[in-house]
C-alpha cells in the first residue's frame, strides 16, 4: 500500500511539473504575442504595412501632392476668394 501511495504521489508531482511548464509556455507566449501586436501596430500606423499614395502616384506615373501642399494650396485660394469679396 505504502508503494502505492509514493506512486501516486510521484505521478502527482510530475504533473505538476508538467502544469507549471505548460504555465510558463503560455506566459512566454502571450508575452511574445504582446509584443508582435505591439510591433504591428507601430508600423501599422507609421505607414509600413501598406504601400503610401505617394508610392502608388510614382508607380502609376501620376502626380502625387502631399497634404502640406494641398493644404497651401486650399489656403492661397481662400485669401483669393476674400479678396474678391
Amino acid at each position: 500500500m505504502k508503494r502505492i501511495k509514493q506512486e501516486i504521489i510521484r505521478y502527482i508531482k510530475a504533473l505538476f511539473a508538467f502544469a507549471d511548464s505548460i504555465e510558463a509556455k503560455v506566459s512566454a507566449a502571450r508575452e511574445k504575442t504582446e509584443k508582435l501586436r505591439q510591433s504591428i501596430l507601430a508600423k501599422a500606423f507609421s505607414g509600413q504595412l501598406v504601400e503610401t499614395e505617394a508610392e502608388i502616384a510614382r508607380r502609376e506615373g501620376r502626380d502625387y501632392e502631399t497634404a502640406e501642399v494641398l493644404l497651401e494650396k486650399i489656403k492661397v485660394n481662400k485669401g483669393k476668394k476674400e479678396k474678391k469679396r
